[in-house]
C-alpha cells in the first residue's frame, strides 16, 4: 500500500529535506518563493534547484504542486502577490520556465478519498470554471481542474474571483491557489461526504484537520511535520 508524504509551503526553506521518504510519493503544495524572513536569491534558488532535482531522481515519488506565489511568476500572469520580489522576479520566472516540464499542475488526487491542492477547492468556483465537471470525484476533479490551468490562468488568480474584495481571499469564490480555511469550510466542494482535502496556503502552528475534513499543512513556520496518508 503507497504512502503519500506531503509537505507544505516552503517559502525558501530547506526543512522539507528533513521531511522527504524516498519509500512514500512526496506531494509538494506549492508557494516555494516568496520567504516571511529574508534569504538571499542565490539561498533559495540553490534550494529550488535541489526540489526540483530531488524531483528529477525520483520521478515517480514527487509531485510538485503549484501555489498562489508561484503562480504570480509564470509568464503572462500579471498578478503580484505580498512579497512578491520584484527585484528577482526575472531570475525567478526563469527557474519557473526551466522546471516547468517537472510540476504536476494544482491539484493531485489521492484515490478518490483525498484531493490535494494549495488552498482548496469550493463548490462556487467549480461552479463558475467547470460547470460541466459532473464527476466531482477527486481523480475527476483533479483532471478537469489541471486541464484548465493549462488552457488559463486567469480562473486560479485573485481580482476575477474576489466578491468581497477581501485582501486575503476569504471569499468562497476564490480559487484552489487563494482561498482561505473559512471560506473553503462554508463553500467546500465535499461537504457531506466523506472526501478530504489537504492544502497549505494558511499557516498553522501544526498539522490540524479542521471543519469538513480539511486537512491543513502549511505548518514549516513554526515545526518541521509533513502529512502522510496511506492509501491502496
Amino acid at each position: 500500500m503507497p504512502t503519500y508524504n506531503i509537505i507544505g509551503d516552503i517559502h525558501g526553506r530547506d526543512a522539507w529535506k528533513q521531511l522527504v521518504d524516498d519509500n512514500c510519493i512526496n506531494v509538494f503544495v506549492g508557494d516555494f518563493f516568496d520567504p516571511y524572513e529574508y534569504f538571499p536569491i542565490e539561498t533559495m534558488e540553490r534550494n529550488f534547484l535541489e526540489i526540483t532535482g530531488y524531483k528529477q531522481e525520483h520521478m515517480d515519488k514527487v509531485v510538485l504542486l503549484y501555489g498562489n506565489h508561484d503562480m504570480c511568476y509564470l509568464p503572462d500572469v500579471f498578478e503580484r502577490t505580498n512579497r512578491y520580489d520584484r527585484t528577482n522576479a526575472i531570475r525567478i520566472r526563469q527557474l519557473f520556465e526551466t522546471t516547468k516540464e517537472l510540476f504536476y499542475g494544482v491539484a493531485y488526487a489521492i484515490g478518490d478519498d483525498y484531493l490535494v491542492s494549495h488552498a482548496g477547492v469550493t463548490y462556487q468556483w467549480k461552479k463558475k470554471y467547470l460547470p460541466k465537471a459532473e464527476d466531482i470525484r477527486p481523480t475527476h476533479m483533479a483532471c478537469a481542474i489541471n486541464n484548465l490551468w493549462k488552457r488559463d490562468k486567469r480562473p486560479f488568480t485573485f481580482l476575477p474571483n474576489d466578491n468581497g474584495f477581501d485582501y486575503h481571499g476569504d471569499d468562497p469564490h476564490h480559487s484552489p491557489l487563494w482561498v482561505r480555511p473559512n471560506s473553503l469550510c462554508l463553500g467546500n466542494l465535499y461537504n457531506g461526504t466523506y472526501v478530504k482535502q489537504i492544502v497549505g496556503h494558511s499557516k498553522v502552528k501544526e498539522i490540524a484537520e479542521i471543519v469538513g475534513g480539511i486537512i491543513m499543512v502549511d505548518c514549516l513556520d513554526t515545526v518541521t511535520q509533513s502529512y502522510k496518508v496511506e492509501h491502496p
